[in-house]
């Protein structure tokens, strides 16, 4: 499948189209498979108009067998509206890549569903959506989902090892059919990258002290820190810093 953009510019009453440069693909990683694969989405999105009057594109490569590859690409426009490339930047692994390698099973649908319904707030329409940051916020490594009438709302926050390796904490709430704002995320689990380049649960336990079954869990916007509060009062009872090779309780 294939989604692209289509920019237009204003001359008097009627939009013209601009023609756009042939953009280039993303470097894939080595383990994917290629382009022409059937199960392979392509697309490309506008995320930013600069204030330069450059526009900037998403384009992105994604295959659920093997995740991601996505660059932005800076596109230009002189005074007789002709479309240039100014700039290519590859996307470095992010919690989205990360996220994209959990588990099939994990959700209600492949992860690569939710991350489009994080991406879009849930609506249809992308003109209807809401910031992309407020929902995905990749350089302080943040996610949050709502759910639906099936899958419960959820939260995702990466964290790295000294070494660089990614930690990803999921954190969901355990009813589906219960509003956003009323949602209690009472369930945390962990993942690593193994092996075969796909994330998987963590068995034996994270935090250094065992949390009693009625409580809430707050991955972090920013920072290393998870709280741990109560679910009526919210109450903060724990503090857990992640130090790169551990979780830490502050006092």
């Amino acid at each position: 499948m294939r989604c692209s953009t289509r920019v237009f510019f204003r001359n008097g009453s009627a939009f013209h189209e601009i023609k756009l440069p042939e953009l280039p693909s993303p470097q894939l990683p080595s383990k994917a498979a290629t382009e022409s694969d059937k199960k392979t989405n392509r697309r490309v999105e506008a995320i930013d108009w600069l204030k330069t009057g450059e526009l900037v594109l998403e384009t992105q490569i994604q295959n659920d067998a093997w995740g991601r590859a996505a660059s932005k690409i800076t596109i230009g426009f002189d005074q007789e509206n002709e479309a240039t490339i100014r700039n290519v930047e590859q996307q470095k692994m992010s919690i989205v890549d990360y996220f994209l390698l959990l588990p099939a099973d994990l959700f209600e649908g492949p992860p690569s569903v939710w991350l489009r319904h994080a991406q879009t707030g849930g609506h249809i329409y992308l003109c209807e959506a809401e910031a992309r940051e407020k929902n995905i916020d990749e350089k302080n490594g943040y996610m949050s989902c709502g759910g639906d009438g099936a899958q419960s709302s959820f939260d995702v926050a990466l964290f790295r090892h000294r070494d660089g390796r990614p930690l990803l904490a999921l954190c969901h709430a355990g009813e589906p059919e219960v509003e956003e704002e009323n949602s209690v995320y009472s369930y945390l689990s962990f993942f690593e990258l193994g092996a075969d380049g796909k994330m998987h649960e963590v068995e034996h336990p994270m935090l250094p002290k065992a949390v009693r079954g009625n409580s809430e869990f707050v991955l972090p916007r920013q920072g290393r820190t998870i709280l741990v509060r109560s679910p009526k009062s919210k109450k903060v009872l724990h503090k857990f810093t992640w130090n790169g090779e551990q979780f830490q309780e502050e006092s």
